[in-house]
């Protein structure tokens, strides 16, 4: 009896717990260093395609995580936008930088947050951004992948880019004879 007593009580407070451990935040509580949460359920209503295989709050669940990082990967892209800044001293430089850096995200959070079959905007495609950013930042060509990023962005949501040819070589060509 006491053993049921316990089960009856442990189970759904487990369940009860870990569900609010995965639900998005609400209203109330969304992170005031990304864009606006109305902004992406608005979007969500749109798509009525990928509305069909995935409700609202994994689909907010997948933008914070975007933005915020995750435990599968830590740098979201508040992080990437702030190293995409680092040294740069230029005000109206910072100010574009931070301005684009604002589109691609919010480009690439509405799409990749979709469900997997519905997304123009992979993972993988996310990972050769991050990289190529990293390297554009060593060369201090920023602001020139920050564009051609944005084109690619806007290149894949329009169909105008195929998903095959994001890739490293796109943004920095690798150098095949390293002893010249």
């Amino acid at each position: 009896m006491k053993f049921r007593f316990l089960l009856s009580f442990i189970v759904p407070l487990f369940l009860l717990l870990t569900a609010c451990a995965t639900r998005p935040p609400l209203e109330a509580n969304w992170p005031t260093d990304i864009p606006p949460r109305e902004f992406f359920i608005a979007h969500y209503e749109s798509d009525l395609e990928n509305k069909t295989s995935q409700d609202v709050d994994e689909y907010l669940l997948w933008v914070i995580r975007f933005y915020n990082g995750w435990e599968l990967y830590r740098n979201g892209w508040t992080k990437v936008t702030e190293d995409s800044l680092h040294g740069v001293n230029d005000p109206s430089l910072r100010q574009e930088i931070r301005t684009k850096m604002g589109l691609i995200g919010e480009g690439i959070a509405c799409e990749w947050a979709k469900g997997k079959k519905d997304r123009r905007i992979l993972t993988r495609h996310v990972v050769v951004w991050g990289n190529a950013l990293i390297e554009s930042i060593k060369r201090d060509q920023e602001l020139a992948l920050i564009n051609r990023v944005l084109a690619d962005v806007n290149g894949l949501l329009l169909n105008q880019v195929a998903l095959d040819e994001v890739k490293a070589e796109r943004y920095f060509p690798r150098d095949d004879d390293v002893f010249m």
